[in-house]
């Protein structure tokens, strides 16, 4: 099909996608498979999303009958529109699908590849198959214009270095449009959740710290709450992480089992800490906090520390919480158990333990790696109302 034609007829099915949305199964996604094509040996297909820690978790299966399958999945109250995938499929690969309320058909030729299936009928999985066919029409532009310049050469001048050059050029231009042409679809499409998804994995990585504030910006209101808005922003800020910008907000899994965020102690000084048990330097940097303890409990409504453990057994964490004896009001004691692995350690760039982050008020930094001996004359300092880290703004 005419990749022109393919696109108006995607963007037709948004249009009208868009427009039904209410008339939807309510709270119901109903995936229809439909396998097909040599080798075609899949008996059951799984409906599974990603977990805290990169795991799958598998939320619906079906048998695959003919080389149909339907999968059913029951969306709770508020539950956001989330990037599932289908496995099961011979080679281990999947299908992505956007899980919403709606009828979603899902077209698999396993001669083709599993990764060259379509995914349509709800709005997220229609906006998504309109994005990928611009790379799709970018990479048919590519073709044909090394094709052209091919006829046109001769085959010996395409393997010379002139004729090298020449395609790498052509690719660069197109690569160019592609980008181009894929920001401004994502703009035009920012109430998506689609949208912050393919800036964070996608197009994060090329673009400067001042481009993706501005993209992240352009996000809708309406996603501010949704989890790849979040997770979008976080990232943002991690790439320009330096004294007196906001900090990324993360998920803090505490000791008693509830969750709290950063965002949480807005209003308040955090002395935001990074530790591993059974380290001496670390076990050091503890016993000096502990002086600052008995500011905390005489300023509650100023200061707090967070202890962020970078174990990756639990078993481990809670035993050294317990016998440093930290496990105490005004001290907050957190950890995902994921090690080097966790995400909180990628988005503060935390490359070697102890380390010390302090935040101020509005969850702006004043120091990223502020020495222990430092902390607690700096609190002081701060608590007495010399807000010294202010003058180094100016």
């Amino acid at each position: 099909m005419n990749i022109k034609v393919m696109l108006h007829r995607i963007f037709s099915i948004i249009v009208l996608a868009a427009t039904c949305v209410a008339a939807s199964a309510q709270g119901t996604c109903v995936i229809n498979g439909n396998i097909q094509g040599n080798g075609a040996k899949t008996k059951r297909v799984f409906l599974t999303r990603t977990g805290s820690k990169g795991e799958r978790i598998e939320v619906a299966s079906a048998k695959v009958k003919r080389g149909k399958y339907t999968l059913k999945y029951e969306l709770a109250a508020g539950e956001p529109v989330m990037l599932y995938s289908i496995t099961g499929f011979e080679g281990g690969d999947a299908v992505e699908v956007f899980v919403e309320p709606g009828n979603i058909a899902v077209n698999t030729d396993i001669s083709r590849g599993v990764g060259s299936s379509t995914v349509a009928g709800t709005p997220a999985n229609d906006t998504y198959a309109a994005y990928k066919a611009i790379s799709g029409e970018g990479e048919e532009n590519i073709a044909a214009a090394v094709a052209s310049l091919a006829e046109l050469n001769g085959s010996t001048w395409m393997e010379s270095a002139e004729g090298r050059a020449a395609v790498k050029r052509l690719k660069a231009r197109e690569a160019i449009n592609i980008h181009s042409n894929s920001i401004r679809f994502l703009i035009d499409n920012n109430a998506s959740p689609m949208m912050p998804l393919v800036v964070e994995r996608s197009l994060l990585p090329v673009l400067s710290a001042a481009y993706a504030d501005q993209i992240l910006k352009a996000v809708s209101s309406e996603l501010h709450n949704h989890p790849y808005y979040l997770s979008l922003r976080n990232s943002v800020l991690a790439n320009d992480l330096k004294v007196g910008n906001e900090l990324p907000d993360i998920e803090l899994p505490l000791i008693d089992g509830t969750t709290k965020h950063l965002a949480d102690f807005r209003g308040k000084y955090v002395v935001l800490n990074f530790w591993n048990s059974g380290s001496k330097q670390c076990e050091y940097m503890i016993e000096e906090l502990r002086n600052l303890h008995g500011l905390v409990k005489e300023n509650v409504d100023k200061l707090v520390i967070v202890s962020f453990c970078l174990d990756s057994d639990n078993a481990a964490w809670r035993s050294s919480v317990e016998k440093l004896g930290i496990g105490i009001d005004g001290w907050v004691q957190a950890s995902d158990c994921a090690g080097a692995a966790s995400p909180v350690a990628k988005l503060y760039k935390v490359e070697k333990c102890p380390k010390i982050v302090l935040v101020e008020p509005e969850g702006r930094a004043v120091s990223l790696d502020m020495d222990i001996d430092e902390v607690f004359i700096r609190i002081e300092q701060i608590l007495s109302g010399d807000l010294y880290y202010l003058d180094d703004a100016k």
